[in-house]
């Protein structure tokens, strides 16, 4: 039986001792998905472990990128990065979503277009990862780590002119070394978060003393 335009492709399988890629667990979600619509509960729960991971990288991206984003940009995906980096840091082994969302449905379609859409982009970063570094991408790492991503979401909600990619492009690696149990990339991460951290408040102070200037020069 030939396979349809939008349903994706089964991935490579890999060794037995390594965790399921996870754009081959998307691949077979949308496989296997057994109803034409199926609530967000379900998702949530194929997902495990990885729930955190994923809902932090697709919140991320967009701020990754290094182009001009409009004012309040960076607050919309800010706050709820911070909802999931606390309960990453209270330890809860999935996301926590109110009942009325987990009770929505997605449509087998729908669903299986948006993963045919981003797994040839998800197969290319996952060239760069692979398992190394459990002691970053354990159950106490990733509560740790759940700090650090309030941290960088308090940042990216300020309005700081230029301040949400540094922290967007730290969260970003350090989701994608979380998918891929790299600690590798996580440590990558890390170090971004830090020179992230440093730019955002560099970029702040420059702007004060700005605003204080022009406002001394104008006004005063």
């Amino acid at each position: 039986m030939s396979r349809s335009a939008d349903e994706p492709a089964a991935a490579e399988p890999v060794a037995a001792d390594e965790p399921e890629r996870t754009s081959a667990l998307l691949a077979r979600m949308a496989r296997e998905m057994p109803a034409e619509r199926m609530p967000l509960r379900d998702f949530v729960e194929a997902l495990g472990d990885r729930g955190f991971a994923i809902i932090l990288l697709v919140l991320a991206i967009p701020n990754s990128l290094p182009i001009p984003s409009p004012p309040g940009f960076s607050t919309v995906f800010g706050v709820p990065l911070a909802f999931f980096s606390v309960q990453m840091m209270l330890g809860r082994p999935r996301p926590w979503l109110p009942e009325r969302l987990l009770r929505r449905t997605v449509g087998r379609a729908e669903f299986r277009t948006l993963v045919a859409r981003i797994l040839p982009w998800l197969e290319r970063l996952e060239r760069w990862c692979r398992p190394r570094g459990r002691s970053l991408t354990g159950p106490i790492a990733e509560r740790l780590l759940g700090g650090v991503y309030l941290l960088l979401s308090i940042v990216l909600a300020l309005p700081i002119p230029g301040g949400n990619f540094p922290p967007g492009l730290a969260m970003t690696v350090m989701a994608l070394g979380l998918l891929e149990k790299d600690g590798r990339m996580v440590g990558i991460g890390l170090g971004i978060a830090a020179a992230a951290i440093a730019i955002v408040v560099t970029i702040a102070v420059l702007s004060f003393r700005l605003l204080v200037g022009l406002f001394e020069h104008y006004i005063l």
